[in-house]
């Protein structure tokens, strides 16, 4: 008979073996326990389901990330992994309807579903979303070492109206409290400020860059971006956006006046629920994954020069429309251990 509770943090080094022996062996959160703990620890428990044997062996895991702090938050899902056991022909879904059941929660959307997934995710009835890859060329770079790219000739976007917009990179992320973070409750998955403080400002390995643009003064959009590397060459990748869309071409032309500063390859963004039409007269061009012409990479742990398509998942919701980004969920993760270059810790907790 199979047990399943939500995992406790002593269960943390054999949940770790778990994944190396039966996800991927070496894979960082099977050998990284603060990355691990970073990403699971809720007090002195995990946000995790385990199935268990009688004889105490670990058979499954599903892991979820609260989006904020509510009392009715937003899910992610993260790991998913059930093993073959007689007589539980549908363990891993036990596993997610358990979570589902005992966490309370307003609505459940995450990046990163693999397409072997898409027949289990068709049965319980989600939305399958195909994620866009929006990117804009720095054409001050003449020779490539990331992309694949002919740049399109236009002008960068331009900044316009300095007196209206302000555009500024935020050390201290107590300044972004009075962020209006609830202000689209149509959208899904609703963030708030401890989720992008744990999230972008503590992560222990990767450094992330956060931007506030503000208009007349008022706050209208938060971005994070984090600059990926390879060959002595960068990328400018939009991680994750909070705010109105509206305001997306003022944003972009600081984004792309960034790059170019930083002398950066190109600027990307993966994500689901904007409206091209907008992201298009922003400057943003809209990948065709099928082109030969035009790469992108999405890879960088290791590097692979080739267009990937992301897929998520999200509830089918007659209220809530799904607008995701790429650091949603557990993405944009390290696969690689690199203590050295972890950030230094910021104010605001």
């Amino acid at each position: 008979m199979i047990c399943i509770r939500f995992a406790r943090v002593e269960d943390t080094p054999r949940l770790m073996s778990f994944m190396h022996d039966h996800w991927r062996a070496g894979h960082i959160l099977s050998t990284n326990e603060e990355l691990f703990l970073y990403d699971f620890r809720d007090a002195d428990r995990l946000t995790m389901a385990i199935a268990l044997t009688e004889q105490d062996e670990i058979v499954g895991l599903f892991g979820y990330i609260p989006y904020n702090g509510s009392a009715l938050p937003d899910l992610a899902g993260s790991l998913w992994k059930a093993l073959d056991v007689a007589g539980e022909p549908m363990l891993g879904l036990q596993m997610r309807r358990f979570v589902m059941e005992n966490v309370p929660h307003r609505y459940f959307a995450a990046p990163g579903a693999g397409l072997q997934t898409r027949a289990i995710y068709h049965l319980i009835d989600m939305h399958w979303v195909e994620m866009a890859q929006y990117y804009i060329i720095n054409p001050a770079i003449t020779e490539q070492r990331l992309a694949k790219a002919t740049p399109s000739g236009a002008a960068l976007p331009a900044i316009r109206d300095h007196s209206v917009y302000r555009f500024e990179e935020i050390g201290d992320p107590r300044s972004l409290r009075d962020f209006p973070f609830t202000a689209y409750t149509e959208l899904g998955p609703q963030k708030d400020w401890t989720y992008l403080y744990k999230r972008f400002f503590e992560h222990p390995i990767y450094r992330y860059r956060t931007f506030l643009l503000s208009k007349q003064s008022e706050a209208v959009n938060i971005v994070v971006c984090r600059e990926a590397q390879h060959a002595g060459a960068s990328a400018l990748r939009v991680v994750d956006f909070y705010g109105d869309e509206r305001h997306m071409p003022g944003l972009t032309a600081h984004l792309a006046a960034t790059m170019q500063q930083a002398g950066h390859e190109y600027l990307d963004f993966v994500c689901s629920g904007f409206t091209p039409r907008l992201m298009a007269a922003a400057g943003w061009q809209a990948l065709d994954f099928d082109s030969k012409d035009v790469i992108i990479p999405n890879y960088f742990e290791p590097f692979v020069q080739s267009n990937v398509r992301v897929y998520a998942v999200a509830d089918r919701h007659p209220e809530i429309q799904p607008r995701l980004c790429k650091a949603d969920g557990d993405q944009d993760r390290p696969n690689f251990d690199r203590a050295e270059t972890a950030p230094v810790k910021a104010a605001g907790a």
